[in-house]
């Protein structure tokens, strides 16, 4: 079940705030931020088969319109965050392009990033900083491709070639994406871990390193045959990282993600005639960016 709520912090002192309550009548952007949290809830049901009640709870909850943010794009745990504790996500407002003042809240794959921080709450509870919260921004960011592509009623779904990698396009620099999982260094982000920074900042550099892991995830997603036919279906892959990522840590690091997805394919795959050829897929994704077993 979702639930969407308007947050403003000067005329609203309970969280989550007003619920609203007949989203389909509302403005645009009111529309847009519930129809997006409801495509998560229905992405990690039917497609990763996660149930909200295997983790004690019963609703994805919303905050929109918490605040006005100054600057000119969207900035990361300011604008919009996952809250571990209120277990519910937060949506700000931040200026685009024009001069525009947009929730954040109208962006599928920022919506179904946060709900994806969620997700590793829910199940690895990865400590949000240096390698395993990296990882935990990966995640967030590799099931919010997923959602954002999602549609199974659509031939694109299926044809990974067509895919947008981009997360938070329109939201960034100048109407630019936030990051690239095809191309991590479009935005200044490593694509191997031999540029791996050890951060002060950004809690160990977990929004910068994270592009490492993007890129393997890419690798993986677009591997292809002899006869330049994907290896993974969207479906398949998908449930990849998910079972992946039930099986890790606190203090996971990279490498323990390879371990866990190398592991997840040796079930997932078992029964399939190209068994082989997709768990040497998955080594190579990870060999090409420097992710070894420690």
């Amino acid at each position: 079940m979702v639930r969407t709520y308007y947050f403003n912090p000067a005329i609203d002192n309970v969280l989550p705030g007003r619920e609203i309550v007949n989203a389909l009548q509302e403005q645009e952007q009111t529309f847009n931020a519930h129809n997006n949290a409801l495509n998560v809830e229905t992405f990690f049901r039917d497609v990763l088969e996660h149930s909200l009640e295997d983790e004690g709870a019963e609703v994805y909850i919303s905050s929109i319109m918490c605040v006005e943010d100054p600057q000119p794009n969207y900035q990361e745990d300011n604008c919009a965050y996952w809250h571990d504790h209120l277990q519910q996500a937060f949506f700000g407002q931040c200026f685009i392009q024009n001069d525009e003042l947009r929730s954040l809240a109208i962006a599928q794959d920022i919506v179904a990033h946060e709900f994806g921080h969620g997700l590793t709450s829910w199940t690895a509870k990865l400590v949000y900083k240096d390698e395993s919260g990296a990882l935990d921004e990966s995640f967030a960011d590799i099931f919010a491709i997923f959602v954002a592509n999602y549609n199974p009623n659509i031939d694109i779904w299926k044809n990974i070639r067509e895919w947008n990698w981009e997360i938070g396009r329109g939201f960034g620099q100048n109407g630019q994406a936030i990051r690239d999982l095809s191309s991590p260094s479009t935005y200044n982000h490593p694509e191997h871990m031999n540029n791996y920074e050890d951060l002060a900042h950004d809690h160990g550099g977990v929004h910068f390193n994270c592009g490492i892991h993007n890129k393997a995830a890419y690798n993986l997603l677009t591997s292809q045959d002899n006869e330049n036919n994907y290896l993974f279906d969207p479906e398949s892959a998908a449930l990849l990282f998910y079972q992946a990522l039930i099986q890790l840590g606190e203090t996971s690091t990279f490498s323990d993600s390879r371990r866990a997805i190398q592991q997840a394919g040796k079930t997932l795959f078992r029964n399939n005639y190209n068994k082989d050829e997709k768990l040497q897929a998955i080594a190579t994704a990870f060999d090409n960016v420097g992710i070894f077993f420690e």
